[in-house]
């Protein structure tokens, strides 16, 4: 038990010391002891401000002017506003809210500084320059961070901009996907048998592989050869030409393509069908859509349903 006694004596001195210093704060306050007995009912607070301080355990005036303004913030619910309303109602009665001890640090600082510069001495002269040259340094070391960073933003959007050049928003949200390499498309090389078609004066016409005419610039479109035949626009009809010149299938087609296999696409209205390479009607115009022959099989679409034509007996597999 002996052991314990300084302990309980230090602790009652500490509530001591704390009392002494709320009754000098009390006695400081200026107010009468009659005004500081007083409930708080007659500071005639806000029922907000009211009833913090009664959840706080506060009931008097003295029990507000034992206390600084800082250590008012301790109180639930009580903010700077609240504090100044209180500070307002005790106003009235002479009372006010203890000093706080930073408070006093300041003037105790202006006395120094005034009896230094009264002394003669240059000590807070100097420390003002020192404040401010701490004080340049500081915004050129913010200027240098504001321009690494900007440099940095600059060389980061770069970057960006040259990994994700030609995607598409979804190829970046799913990452980057290894795009097949595109294959040049080698044409194969001219020959003596070679028409290349040519342009002058909005007309279209062909060329041997010499560079000579063939046929002359007279058609408002014109295709390659496929299969001894060009298919040709004139009047805003489509036929097909030999490499004589010579009108194979007259101009009656609205949409046309190349022949390929023996026979070729061709559009009259809004239906499509097939001809020969002498313009004998093979497949009916019955189709939306026909596309030319590959490898035996063409694809077509008839009321919304696709399927695909066989060259072989011209059937269709329904898909």
């Amino acid at each position: 038990m002996s052991k314990n006694k300084p302990y309980y004596r230090n602790r009652n001195k500490n509530r001591n010391e704390d009392f002494a210093q709320k009754q000098a704060a009390v006695l400081a306050s200026g107010a009468k002891s009659e005004d500081l007995l007083r409930p708080i009912e007659d500071l005639q607070l806000s029922e907000a401000t009211y009833n913090a301080l009664k959840a706080g355990r506060v009931s008097k005036i003295a029990d507000l002017a034992c206390r600084t303004f800082r250590q008012m913030y301790k109180i639930q619910n009580i903010g700077k506003k609240n504090c100044i309303e209180i500070s307002k109602a005790m106003a009235k009665f002479g009372a006010s809210f203890a000093p706080d001890a930073e408070d006093n640090a300041p003037k105790n600082n202006n006395a120094d500084r005034n009896a230094k510069e009264n002394n003669g001495q240059g000590g807070n002269q100097k420390n003002w320059q020192n404040q401010n040259q701490r004080a340049g340094q500081k915004g050129e070391r913010r200027e240098e961070r504001n321009k690494c960073k900007k440099n940095e933003n600059d060389n980061l959007n770069d970057y960006l901009s040259r990994q994700y050049a030609g995607m598409s928003l979804a190829e970046i949200l799913m990452g980057r996907r290894e795009r097949p390499a595109v294959e040049k498309i080698e044409r194969p090389p001219l020959t003596e048998k070679s028409l290349v078609k040519f342009c002058r004066k909005g007309k279209w016409g062909y060329k041997d592989w010499k560079g000579n005419v063939i046929v002359p610039p007279s058609y408002e479109e014109a295709f390659g050869f496929f299969e001894e035949r060009a298919c040709v626009e004139k009047d805003g009809k489509l036929g097909y030409i030999d490499r004589e010149n010579n009108l194979v299938i007259d101009y009656k087609y609205d949409c046309a393509t190349s022949f390929a296999e023996g026979l070729a696409s061709v559009t009259v209205g809004e239906k499509t069908g097939y001809i020969d390479q002498d313009g004998n009607q093979v497949v009916d115009f019955i189709y939306d859509i026909a596309t030319p022959f590959s490898d035996g099989k063409a694809i077509v679409k008839l009321d919304g349903r696709w399927g695909v034509l066989s060259r072989e007996d011209l059937s269709v597999f329904w898909r």
